[in-house]
């Protein structure tokens, strides 16, 4: 095993560690990192390589983006040949990773601590809210906001970037303060994660846990995340399937999505529909959520998703969201079940199908959906496309889903309060949605389930 203090590498968190730490990787094998924080730009793992962290071990990325190296552009990724849907103007075409593998195989991940300055990679952006509340998040269509975002000012490393790579094992791993996600898995094969540690952000955009495009055949287990994006995102749009995925007795809490699932990125970008392009074989088991603004997000633009198990969940949520919001405007999403969820927060669900969608085959079995409404916008009858849970409305509301059952599964709404708004913050909001939408935000909801233009609905 090689030490890379023996290469040269300082570990103090001043001195730049970038070239040492190449040195020690370029030697190859199992590389040990003593306690210490390490400032480095890239490293990039070649196949057969184990990284065996100390406890106390720590990789900071470097501002200093002078030794940074782009990621490879392949050719068979659909993110090579479009701009990139995931990241603003000002960050450019270029990815980088701070752990970066292209065409890698075998590689070993055990403990350490990966870091950023994720407040640095961004500038405070005004925003105009209804309410000013420095306690809350960002998102459109929430009455209470900061005064300001985050927007990224410069490009973003991922902490892991890992390309077409197959066998790769990460455990006992943190992240924190990421920039952006912290890891990205493009087309890969046989990825496990065991005991991944995130604390990211709430505010940081694109800050998410895991990010998997084009994967197959991956186990999550034990992770704990904290997230300023999803906790978990899987999708299709490298142009590859992402099938047989397995998350398992994880922890989540993010000021977005739990669980994403999808293919295309939300509806503004849509790269076409290709029949080796899908997701399916997708499982979620044994897993607690802590907040979230959707437990499970489910889009299909352009590519199918079937075969997903969604089992044994306890979530809590405060932000104005649902449980589960699924909608296809494109793809088909089919063979779907969410069984023993036990859910209290601020919406049961939203089903929506238009243009060439379809939503066929989605069963809730033995869950209980206990909604707590907050003052959102969208009432039951909200009537859009969605890709985010953002202030959706309060029942289970279905348009165009075909063959949805729901078997020994409770949905209770209690009556919307304004407890917790001053009256001035009332005047606030009367004054910002006119006095017809206002009264519609605190009516009563109906009925607790509202089914349109749907075929086959069970209720047992």
């Amino acid at each position: 095993m090689l030490n890379v203090k023996d290469f040269g590498a300082a570990g103090d968190g001043a001195t730049s560690d970038t070239y040492a730490l190449r040195r020690a990787l370029a030697a190859g094998g199992e590389i040990y990192f003593p306690a210490g924080t390490y400032l480095t730009a890239t490293l990039e793992l070649k196949s057969h390589t184990k990284l065996h962290f100390a406890p106390g071990a720590k990789l900071l990325a470097d501002l200093d983006k002078t030794d940074w190296i782009p990621a490879a552009r392949d050719p068979e990724s659909r993110h090579a040949k479009h701009p990139s849907p995931y990241f603003m103007p000002e960050e450019g075409r270029d990815e980088f990773g701070l752990l970066y593998a292209y065409r890698a195989k075998d590689i070993e991940i055990e403990g350490g601590t990966l870091a950023a300055n994720d407040r640095a990679y961004c500038v405070k952006e005004p925003l105009s809210a209804v309410i000013a509340d420095e306690n809350s998040i960002f998102a459109p269509d929430y009455f209470r906001q900061p005064t300001f975002w985050l927007k990224p000012c410069r490009p973003r490393p991922k902490m892991m970037l890992f390309e077409k790579c197959e066998n790769v094992s990460v455990s006992g791993l943190r992240v924190e303060r990421a920039p952006c996600f912290s890891g990205w898995f493009l087309d890969c094969e046989n990825l496990r994660f065991e005991g991944l540690t995130v604390r990211n952000d709430y505010a940081q955009p694109s800050a998410d846990g895991l990010h998997l495009s084009s994967c197959r055949n991956v186990l999550v287990s034990r992770g704990d995340f904290h997230c300023g994006d999803d906790c978990i995102a899987i999708d299709c749009t490298y142009g590859k399937p992402a099938e047989n995925i397995r998350v398992e007795n994880c922890v989540f809490e993010t000021s977005i999505h739990a669980v994403r699932i999808y293919s295309g990125l939300d509806l503004d970008v849509v790269y076409g529909r290709e029949k080796s392009a899908y997701v399916r074989g997708v499982k979620i088991l044994g897993c607690r959520i802590r907040e979230a603004c959707a437990v499970l997000l489910m889009n299909a633009c352009d590519g199918d998703i079937s075969d997903i198990e969604y089992k044994d969940t306890v979530a809590e949520q405060s932000f104005p969201g649902t449980a589960l919001c699924i909608t296809a405007d494109e793809g088909k999403i089919s063979d779907v079940t969410v069984e023993n969820l036990r859910f209290r927060g601020n919406g049961a669900g939203y089903f929506f199908a238009e243009k060439n969608g379809e939503i066929n085959g989605v069963t809730l079995k033995n869950c209980s959906l206990n909604v707590v409404p907050v003052p959102k916008m969208h009432g039951d009858d909200f009537d859009r496309m969605q890709t985010h849970a953002y202030s959706l409305p309060y029942a289970l509301v279905m348009r165009g889903a075909k063959n949805v059952s729901l078997l020994n599964t409770e949905i209770s709404i209690a009556p919307v309060s304004a407890e917790g708004y001053t009256e001035e913050e009332l005047g606030k909001l009367r004054a910002a949605l006119g006095e017809e939408k206002f009264r519609a935000v605190f009516a009563p909801v109906k009925e607790p389930i509202f089914a349109h233009g749907c075929e086959n609905v069970r209720i047992k």
